[in-house]
């Protein structure tokens, strides 16, 4: 390990190193405050960069012509392991970021390894190891470094006729919806495309969508008109369940329909003040029961 002081056209501009995505060398503007007498740039005995691509590129931006930095004798998966862990304490890594190391490390290192030497907080496993490629190409890539698209989603909207990835991918890059959220829409809209068998641009476009983008928070209603597109039936009965109920509910009675309105059967549940209005009631009820 050496600290060295080197111009920027010593520098090898090879960046088998890096996966940021996308590049923000502002974020390194005061590093060298946070963490004075600190290189943050790392190179390898070629002098590639391991770590401090974008902080490479801000000394590049404000025209500096010599930069301090420090070398260290590493082999490819070993550099690969440190930018990510710096990278990781130092700013965080967004999903696409952490897909585009692992696409790197992989064929270079057992999975069980990386696992133990790295946090991903999500599962790597071979599922995911197939879908890499996939999902580092648009349009996954940048929905994924914005924060738009959690990874079970992801892989869900992976396995999905092309067309209808498409779709749901632009409805997520439109709208922030939660992990949670994104999953129930990708799985929504497969239903929908599966059922209605017609492309689904025109039939959301009919149903509304592009109102509802328009107005502030709409991922509940979003959700709602492709919930009521896949279940159009169920939607239906309970609106009707819902006038009915306002019209006959009182404050201490209240109502439930059977899943899915399966059955017509109702049940009604009544609070009383104490047993001896229950009994009094029980009594009249014996009468009609």
């Amino acid at each position: 390990m050496t600290e060295l002081t080197l111009t920027l056209a010593e520098i090898d501009p090879d960046d088998r190193y890096s996966f940021t995505f996308p590049h923000l060398p502002e974020r390194y503007a005061d590093c060298e405050d946070k963490f004075p007498g600190l290189p943050l740039l790392v190179v390898d005995g070629e002098r590639r960069v391991i770590c401090g691509h974008d902080f490479l590129l801000l000394w590049r931006q404000r025209g500096r012509a010599r930069v301090r930095a420090l070398q260290v004798d590493l082999g490819p998966a070993e550099a690969l392991l440190l930018n990510y862990n710096v990278l990781d304490r130092l700013f965080g890594l967004n999903l696409c970021e952490k897909l585009l190391f692992l696409k790197k490390i992989l064929p270079l290192c057992p999975m069980e390894n990386i696992r133990r030497r790295i946090e991903l907080n999500f599962t790597l496993d071979d599922r995911l190891r197939k879908n890499l490629e996939l999902l580092l190409a648009e349009p996954f890539r940048t929905c994924l470094a914005a924060g738009r698209l959690g990874l079970k989603a992801a892989l869900k909207a992976a396995a999905m006729p092309e067309k209808v990835r498409v779709q749901a991918i632009g409805l997520l890059r439109a709208c922030q919806f939660s992990e949670s959220q994104q999953w129930l829409l990708v799985q929504l809209l497969e239903e929908i495309a599966f059922r209605e068998k017609k492309a689904l641009g025109p039939l959301l476009a009919a149903a509304g969508l592009d109102l509802l983008l328009e107005k502030e928070m709409p991922q509940k209603k979003i959700l709602d008109l492709l919930r009521g597109l896949r279940y159009p039936g169920l939607v239906l009965g309970e609106r009707e369940w819902d006038r009915w109920q306002k019209k006959m509910a009182t404050g201490s009675v209240s109502f439930a329909h059977a899943p899915f309105f399966a059955r017509e059967e109702v049940q009604v549940t009544l609070t009383l003040k104490n047993r001896a209005q229950a009994e009094k009631l029980l009594a009249n009820l014996k009468k009609f029961v």
